[in-house]
């Protein structure tokens, strides 16, 4: 294919599938075959909806995917899986980075904001899918695009009760056979996140459930996961309708029975299936199509005035009622339930996640909170010294001692809770002594030979791998397995899809008995939903405070911002510093170039330095005052993939 830049002919070669996407790679987005391009930024601010039209839509997500996250993140990380949100238009607008974040090849694969769509990358689950409005998944080399080359990735749509995508759910991994397992994954999800949008809408006339039943009064085997759900009219027209459905009912597609009359499609009337299901609670009815057996039950809805009513009441009720943070009320609820038990907890997370505000909570509402928590971070206390911090010492026991000794935090806490935080830094022989003293609960201080009885519960805490330095004998086995009787994990801010709500909450927090409050403007929320944010919910608050404090109207704008917190997101600093460097460009400037955004002056900048320097990477890297890996990540940026390929053109004018 890259030696004649057509798509193979017939389907011998490759699957079907994958023949027509290379085909619309090579003849309708006249992709050049062989290219090594991944997915870019879009440029565009607002990317982070996912159906502007459909706001209940957009509010069943943000409810239901935090705890999703929260739930479905450790599986993950044991199969090197992430799962990606899109829009219709393939970006990126959630994500649940589990695996890709540790690989070099696919670091610019899992970003907020990025585009999946096949016209500008070739085929890819994700991207083919928002296509087609079908599951679509590929294999390693099936990829057009050998960036794509290492992975497998599937892509299946979201359907709205109404049957049309709303949007994309897709996964990618660096196991490349696995993309039929990750498709058939991705399916199940996409009906119970359907079933959870398909109630959103039910708020007018009639929901009907089907299930399939055999012929006798018993449910049969079922062929779907989800029951069919129909949304009917007063009128008795069909409204939605959920994949389930068109199973049981062996019609061709969701739109086929949009819009049309229920009698038409079930052959009864509706009203009577009313009337059976307020008395009988079910009505058994036979499909002519398929001569199925089916329970219906109808759950007659407000009607349509009163409906009106009660979702305004209900919509002014969630304005006023405070935002509640899922995620760690879940794994306090969690935690809460082990602490009352001797066993050990271990809260994982990145850096900044919260975990010390996750223990604070939790010795504030457990069964131990008259009495003490005591904190020690491992990371921050040198190696010679730990060991007497956590065990205590006799007095003069060494040089240095207190005449009277000291407790130590074991003794401390007695009585309570001991929290270890960062125990991934704790050295190899203390953590032996450690695992003695969980095992006894009996502490030896130092210079001593007399144990003391603590009664002490444990939680370690690290932003660590332990399961990895386990492997790599960093961490001792046994140790490991003591600490971790129960693991929560706490997600990083940019993994959870309520992070604009959090940092609404944060800043409302910060600006708690003022007078005036600041908001965000809108250029400032895109910028902080799409953002890394590697320093999690502590970078959040410094950044916040900052802003705060020198920010001049009721409003945080751009130029408000910390320079180095906008330095962490180039793309969205240009798009800003464009816009400011053309309000204040000289009047003699000619138009074309005040409107010129700022990535296209510094690709231009970029192309140029590497034509005077024939491709010399190192020279231009000189000439444009960057080290050499920013010029690539600027190449990469801007599809220069090739040194000689950004000379050729400019050499031949």
């Amino acid at each position: 294919m890259r030696q004649t830049g057509q798509a193979p002919q017939g389907a011998d070669w490759v699957r079907p599938q994958v023949l027509e996407a290379w085909a619309r790679c090579i003849d309708e987005y006249d992709l050049p075959p062989g290219s090594d391009f991944g997915p870019r930024m879009a440029m565009h601010a607002q990317v982070c909806r996912i159906d502007h039209a459909k706001q209940s839509l957009c509010d069943a997500f943000a409810a239901g995917l935090p705890l999703m996250v929260y739930n479905l993140r450790p599986f993950l990380d044991e199969g090197n899986v992430t799962i990606l949100l899109a829009d219709t238009q393939g970006h990126v607008v959630h994500l649940l980075d589990a695996g890709l974040r540790i690989m070099s090849a696919g670091q610019n694969l899992a970003r907020i904001g990025v585009g999946w769509h096949e016209a500008s990358i070739g085929n890819n689950g994700l991207g083919t899918a928002c296509l087609l409005d079908e599951p679509a998944a590929f294999e390693g080399k099936e990829h057009f695009s050998r960036a794509f080359h290492p992975f497998a990735t599937a892509g299946c749509p979201i359907l709205g009760s109404d049957g049309r995508a709303c949007a994309t759910i897709g996964m990618v991994t660096d196991r490349r056979d696995t993309a039929k397992l990750m498709l058939g994954f991705l399916r199940i999800t996409c009906q119970l996140l359907e079933a959870r949008l398909f109630e959103r809408f039910a708020t007018e006339g009639y929901l009907l459930r089907l299930r399939h039943r055999n012929g006798a009064d018993t449910l049969a085997e079922q062929s779907t996961l989800i029951d069919g759900k129909l949304l009917v009219s007063a009128e008795g027209v069909i409204e939605g309708a959920n994949r389930s459905t068109i199973d049981l009912l062996g019609v061709d597609s969701v739109a086929s029975v949009i819009g049309k009359p229920f009698r038409d499609v079930l052959g009864v009337d509706l009203f009577d299936i009313v009337g059976e299901s307020e008395a009988a609670g079910v009505r058994h009815l036979t499909v002519s199509k398929t001569q199925r057996h089916i329970r219906l039950e109808a759950l007659r809805l407000d009607a349509v005035a009163e409906g009106r009513h009660a979702r305004v009441k209900i919509k002014a009720a969630e304005r006023e009622e405070p935002w509640r943070d899922h995620v760690s009320e879940a794994a306090l609820q969690k935690a809460s339930a082990v602490l009352q038990r001797d066993i050990s907890l271990l809260i994982t997370g990145e850096s900044g996640v919260g975990k010390d505000h996750l223990i604070r909570r939790l010795h504030a509402s457990g069964p131990r909170k008259d009495r003490p928590l005591v904190a020690i971070n491992c990371a921050a206390i040198p190696r010679e010294l730990i060991e007497s911090e956590l065990f205590g010492y006799e007095g003069g026991s060494f040089t240095g001692a207190r005449a009277k000794g000291k407790k130590g935090k074991f003794v401390e806490a007695d009585g309570g809770v001991l929290f270890l935080d960062e125990i991934g830094d704790m050295a190899l022989d203390l953590q032996a002594t450690l695992l003695r003293v969980l095992d006894s609960s009996e502490v030896v201080p130092i210079g001593s030979h007399r144990p003391i009885k603590v009664d002490v519960r444990v939680v370690a805490a690290t932003n660590c791998q332990l399961r990895e330095m386990v492997k790599d004998g960093k961490f001792r086995r046994d140790l490991y397995y003591r600490l971790n009787g129960v693991q929560i994990w706490l997600p990083p801010l940019r993994e959870r899809p309520d992070r604009l709500q959090l940092l609404d909450h944060l800043l409302a927090c910060e600006q708690e008995g003022q007078g005036d409050r600041k908001r965000l403007c809108d250029e400032v929320r895109a910028l902080f939903f799409r953002h890394p944010w590697p320093g999690n919910i502590r970078e959040a608050r410094n950044v916040i405070r900052s802003s705060l404090a020198v920010a001049r109207d009721g409003v945080i704008r751009f130029e408000d911002l910390p320079h180095d917190f906008v330095e962490e997101d180039e793309t969205e600093a240009s798009d800003k510093f464009a816009d400011m460097r053309a309000s204040v460009a000289p009047a003699n400037w000619p138009t074309a170039v005040r409107k010129t955004a700022l990535s296209d002056w510094e690709e231009q900048a970029v192309r140029a330095a590497l034509t005077e320097c024939e491709g010399n990477i190192a020279k231009a890297a000189r000439r444009l005052g960057i080290t050499r890996a920013t010029l690539y990540h600027k190449m990469d940026r801007y599809g220069m993939r090739s040194a000689r390929r950004i000379a050729a053109p400019e050499a031949s004018r």
